[in-house]
């Protein structure tokens, strides 16, 4: 990757030859579902929910349980419309009008977000926030019993947690203030944050 990063100039040039069509939106268009009524969980999903409005770069490691494969995740944030997620090998890029999911390995990028790159993970790109926070209000429709509230120190971090009673088991949830995932526990995945920094690794834009 060393010779791909001479410059951030040259970077974003590399972009610029990947990056056509209309960015996604992060946030969904819809409104937010309501709060859950639990204190537990809401204090989660505010958290969650925020995640957006937060400048960090953090690294994960990610067990998917099917298979027991281990992968690895940085997510780097410096504003919502400028983003890089990377996973194993393959790098989601925004960076205001333009995106590109591109293969680290051949430096090849295609102008959409396309998280069936990573399918064989059990998570897309928005797993830092988005999307896990709408696993959590599944999760809390299906609840069996009362959630559990609680902190942990995750990546040198405090976080807020709430372990979900469903059937089957307990699902748990983690976030730091900044909104970032810190720590998931289900049936089919563990997540957990393994560093973070509130600068910004500008050599995660790369495409290669």
């Amino acid at each position: 990757m060393g010779s791909a990063l001479v410059s951030m100039g040259v970077a974003m040039v590399l972009l610029a030859g990947c990056f056509t069509g209309q960015r996604p939106s992060f946030e969904s268009t819809e409104p937010l579902p309501t709060a859950t009524g639990n204190a537990d969980i809401d204090a989660v999903l505010e958290r969650l929910d925020s995640v957006s409005d937060s400048v960090f770069t953090a690294d994960y490691s990610i067990l998917t349980k099917m298979g027991n494969v281990t992968s690895t995740a940085t997510v780097v944030q410096a504003r919502p419309d400028r983003r890089s997620i990377t996973i194993n090998d393959v790098r989601f890029l925004y960076d205001d009008a333009a995106v590109a999911t591109c293969d680290l390995t051949t430096g090849e990028c295609e102008a959409t977000i396309n998280d069936a790159r990573v399918s064989n993970v059990s998570i897309g790109h928005e797993f830092y926030g988005q999307s896990f926070a709408q696993r959590l209000r599944v999760d809390a429709s299906r609840r069996v019993a009362e959630p559990t509230g609680y902190t942990i120190t995750q990546a040198d971090q405090q976080a807020l947690c709430v372990d979900v009673p469903v059937t089957g088991g307990t699902v748990s949830y983690c976030a730091l203030e900044s909104g970032a995932l810190a720590r998931y526990d289900g049936a089919d995945l563990f997540i957990e944050m393994t560093s973070y920094s509130d600068t910004v690794d500008e050599t995660k834009f790369a495409t290669s």
